[in-house]
């Protein structure tokens, strides 16, 4: 305790007892000067008097404040009377010494939980630890944040009268893996686990994050702090779920919604089915849209997203429902019906190509050998022999002719037009 909190101490109890001291005095002095008829004939007897009157006094005092502590104590539903009468002694005296406090860390009271200074308030101390800070409440209102480095370095903050402990936040990084259930866009359960990490929002005004320092090994914003102690939400009694503090909210009200709607945008098949090397797995696509909505929810409740993981996509009930089932069956008979459609027309337009192939080549082979007719008669056997073959082999450099010739007939006519020549040479 310093001299200055000291000397406060002490000013404040001569002010209220040297008035009531003084008051008392007179009181008992009159009344003893009253009963030796208005003159104190033995100054002894006289002062015994003068405490004998003033007594009453002194033990009404003391019994108004028995009376008042009790009513404190009925008040507050404080534990004992001294408790109460303590409460009531620095109430109008101020502290005379370090204490009463109360010891905050790891996000929650670690030491005078159901003190009078958490169900009533200051005056008194809070030790707070770097890895939390305190929202404080006032006569129904909130009224500032505290911290070890909140409002200054090195000092233990100090609440006001009937200041209390209303919120605490925990600034270390958090860790949730939460299982999200939801529905495939062709109705199939499906269960994903979020393994998402945040933090209390460190960016002053929405800028570059603050890096951490040895005296502030977590570091924030005093606006993310509040924020993030407003945004509790009150659930019924008997809720048997999370809390859903600003932690709750980042992970129950924004990843399980956020998931729940990108879950619903996408078939079971292409969710559970494989995908190639050049093919984005379809769990990084929807882990990178969920952390890109994160971000953005998040510091709605004073937070910043660190992190996002999403484990394995799984049915959650193995037993598929047999309509689903045969919803799959009808739809694949239906693609391999209109694929079997589609493949034979394919084969009608490749017969009918090939007939109008066949068809030509009758016709130019016709149109070769009427040209060879009108020849002379000896050569005529050996022109219309020749004029076969390189009427065929010549059709067979057109493409759309060549795809309906296999290979062998190709070189069955190469080698009988080389035949046909080396016969003209002998002949001549």
């Amino acid at each position: 305790m310093t001299p200055k909190w000291a000397f406060r101490h002490l000013k404040r109890v001569l002010i209220f007892a040297v008035p009531v001291i003084t008051l008392v005095t007179i009181l008992g002095m009159v009344l003893a000067l009253i009963a030796q008829g208005g003159r104190p004939t033995n100054t002894l007897l006289f002062a015994a008097l003068s405490v004998a009157y003033a007594l009453p006094c002194l033990i009404a005092i003391a019994l108004a404040a028995r009376v008042a502590a009790s009513f404190v104590k009925t008040l507050y539903k404080i534990r004992t009377l001294g408790e109460a009468g303590s409460f009531l002694y620095r109430l109008i005296f101020g502290v005379w010494k370090f204490g009463p406090y109360m010891l905050i860390k790891e996000g929650k009271i670690a030491a005078g939980e159901n003190s009078v200074l958490h169900r009533v308030g200051g005056p008194g101390y809070l030790v707070i630890y770097n890895d939390s800070a305190v929202v404080t409440e006032r006569c129904g209102r909130l009224e500032r944040v505290l911290s070890a480095h909140l409002p200054k370095p090195k000092n233990y903050p100090y609440l006001e009268p009937f200041e209390k402990v209303w919120e605490i936040v925990d600034l270390r990084p958090q860790q949730w893996t939460f299982p999200v259930r939801g529905m495939t866009r062709d109705g199939i359960p499906v269960i994903c686990e979020a393994d998402i990490r945040f933090k209390i929002d460190d960016r002053p005004n929405g800028g570059a994050p603050k890096p951490p320092t040895e005296d502030e090994p977590y570091p924030f914003t005093p606006e993310a702090v509040f924020q993030a102690a407003t945004a509790r939400w009150i659930r019924e009694p008997d809720f048997k779920g999370p809390p859903m503090d600003w932690r709750g909210r980042v992970v129950v009200g924004f990843t399980e919604g956020i998931l729940r709607n990108i879950l619903a945008e996408y078939y079971l098949d292409w969710l559970l089915g494989p995908t190639g090397d050049e093919i984005e797995h379809p769990r990084e696509v929807i882990r990178r849209r969920l952390e890109e909505q994160l971000q953005q929810e998040a510091p709605k409740v004073g937070a910043r997203i660190l992190s996002v993981q999403l484990g394995e996509i799984k049915v959650e009930d193995e037993q598929i429902p047999t309509q689903w089932i045969e919803t799959w069956r009808a739809e694949w008979e239906s693609q391999a019906a209109a694929t079997r459609v589609e493949g034979e027309a394919e084969l009608l337009r490749m017969e009918a190509v090939r007939a109008r192939a066949q068809a030509e080549m009758l016709i130019t082979l016709i149109r070769e050998l009427q040209s060879v007719a009108v020849s002379d008669t000896e050569l005529r056997s050996y022109l219309l022999a020749a004029r076969l073959a390189e009427t065929l082999r010549l059709m067979s450099y057109d493409p759309f002719t060549r795809a309906f010739l296999p290979p062998e007939a190709i070189r069955t006519l190469q080698r009988l037009q080389q035949l046909l020549g080396e016969e003209r040479m002998l002949t001549g």
